[in-house]
């Protein structure tokens, strides 16, 4: 019996399961988040020191603004806060690729800060969020225009609405 015949013998009996079937769950490890944030945390500090000149970009991006009203998030249901936090990294995802290109000096970083925001759009997904209507921004922006805010902006969404977010989302799904 080849691998093939093995592969389907294992699937017939159960025994193996193809991956697409099984559901993703969602990711409620504090230490992943803690890990994030503290990666962040050492590049904001890493480019604030090499921006000691200037590192303004030509032209401003665009990202959610970061500041949380408690009340207000509490307040709000888990939709909406994974909507308002997909829409923040969707807005950082955009405004990184724009960035990479006016300043090739920070790529290394900012292909971090990119894969970061990969791994959150997943655990987005784990969550079950999905896109919210791309006409639709659900919280206030900002312009920003220099490379040590942008970090700054990223820095402050993990810690805030992202952190928030699934924190807020592991509590009710373990009820």
């Amino acid at each position: 019996m080849g691998i093939s015949g093995l592969t389907f013998l294992l699937l017939t009996l159960g025994i193996l399961r193809p991956a697409s079937l099984v559901p993703l769950r969602p990711v409620c490890d504090q230490s992943i988040m803690d890990k994030y944030i503290q990666d962040a945390s050492a590049i904001e500090s890493e480019i604030e020191r090499l921006c000691r000149t200037s590192c303004n970009f030509p032209e401003p991006v665009t990202v959610l603004d970061t500041k949380v009203n408690f009340p207000a998030w509490k307040a709000m249901d888990r939709s909406r806060q994974g909507s308002e936090v997909w829409q923040g990294q969707a807005l950082l995802t955009t405004a990184l690729s724009q960035v990479k290109r006016q300043q090739p000096a920070f790529l290394q970083h900012l292909e971090v800060i990119e894969s970061y925001l990969r791994s959150i759009r997943e655990i987005l997904r784990r969550h079950h969020v999905q896109a919210a209507a791309e006409d639709e921004l659900l919280g206030p922006t900002l312009r920003v225009w220099t490379v040590e805010k942008l970090v700054n902006i990223f820095s402050s969404f993990l810690r805030g609405k992202v952190n928030l977010f699934v924190s807020g989302a592991c509590q009710s799904d373990s009820r």
